[in-house]
């Protein structure tokens, strides 16, 4: 249905309903203040977390294919695919290692797709990212769509096994020196992917009357290809540090490659903000008057993280003492039966030396 609707399209030069004002970052705002918008649909990549301090996946030396290239990586991508990951774990999660939960805050970016759940506005959150930030931000399962995994729950790779694990288990597992296994059947373990994402894709997609796109190279399919199954009258907004989703001659026509249309004269819908996400996030909230309301959110969630950082730092910093008091009651304790045990050997031995004394003075006697 998709590539016929495309296909058509495009050869007869359709284009489907212009509900924006005008294809800027102001323009967006207004439809979503006019009531017409009821169905925010959120694309994201690891372009939303790097304001919380994990790298992203492309930039040269820093991101973290960069990072990953002492694996040979034939292409970034292998991390996520199955077929490599089977033959050679040791990327993938040395990638988890770095990216665990509870290292990072979210981002303004991630607080700001709370804020469209909290105003009504979000149908799912569609996340290419590992780092679990959606969740800690707020979003539950029914908000997200985690399309590489997620650490909450991972399975077993071998078909005939498909035992779950839970994220106590996996944190244990990661960070330990061997490739994680599993417990029943010595195979190798994979996050779960979500059970029905093609279901719940085909419903969401068509209702969509709003894409925000925001922190990816649309350059990972099939997950690039999403942004052309919203309806042909469905606006498309991009935040990001460059353009992405362009169209292509060919790819386009069959829905893949994304076919995003930014600046010839038929754009009707596309919008690209080049910036930041938190920075473009912040003047979307700022045009929607929602921006103190934002950053009174940011601020109030972190200063909950911090504190429960603290806490928990106390907490081990208790018991670590706690058991140290142990262990020097307990070597104490040792010491002490270590000297009476002394006191009782001498005692024996002093006895021993008195019970010869008699002895010999008895000899002493009889002679």
């Amino acid at each position: 249905v998709d590539f016929l609707r495309n296909l058509f399209s495009k050869t007869l030069g359709i284009s489907g309903e212009k509900v924006l004002d005008e294809l800027t970052l102001e323009g967006v705002a207004s439809y979503i203040q006019s009531g017409k918008c009821k169905n925010i649909i959120c694309m994201v990549g690891a372009g939303i977390s790097t304001s919380a301090g994990i790298p992203d996946f492309r930039s040269p030396d820093t991101g973290l294919y960069a990072n990953l290239q002492k694996y040979n990586l034939p292409y970034p991508e292998a991390i996520f695919q199955i077929d490599y990951f089977k033959k050679h774990p040791e990327p993938f999660f040395a990638l988890a290692r770095e990216l665990y939960p509870g290292q990072f805050k979210p981002t303004v970016c991630h607080y700001f797709i709370k804020l469209l759940k909290d105003k009504g506005l979000l149908k799912r959150c569609y996340s290419q990212n590992i780092d679990t930030l959606e969740r800690v931000a707020g979003l539950e399962g029914e908000d997200l769509i985690e399309a590489h995994g997620t650490f909450y729950t991972s399975h077993c790779v071998s078909f005939m096994c498909r035992k779950e694990y839970d994220l106590d288990w996996m944190k244990e597992k990661i960070f330990s020196d061997d490739i994680p296994k599993c417990d029943k059947c010595s195979n190798l373990y994979w996050f779960l992917l979500p059970s029905s994402p093609v279901s719940i894709l085909l419903q969401d997609f068509p209702r969509c009357d709003l894409l925000i796109i925001m922190g990816t190279s649309l350059q990972v399919q099939p997950f690039a290809a999403l942004v052309g199954r919203v309806s042909n009258s469905c606006p498309r907004l991009l935040i990001n540090l460059e353009k992405a989703g362009g169209a292509d001659p060919i790819l386009g026509i069959i829905s893949i490659g994304g076919g995003m249309d930014f600046d010839s004269a038929k754009a009707y819908r596309d919008v690209a903000h080049i910036s930041t996400c938190d920075d473009g996030c912040l003047e979307l909230a700022e045009l929607l008057g929602w921006k103190a309301e934002l950053e009174e959110m940011v601020k109030r969630e972190h200063e909950k993280i911090n504190s429960k950082a603290e806490e928990e730092q106390t907490n081990q910093s208790s018991g670590a003492a706690g058991k140290a008091e142990s262990g020097k009651a307990e070597s104490g304790k040792a010491e002490s039966g270590k000297a009476e045990s002394g006191k009782a050997e001498s005692g024996k031995a002093e006895s021993g030396k008195a019970g010869s004394g008699k002895a010999e003075s008895g000899k002493g006697e009889v002679e």
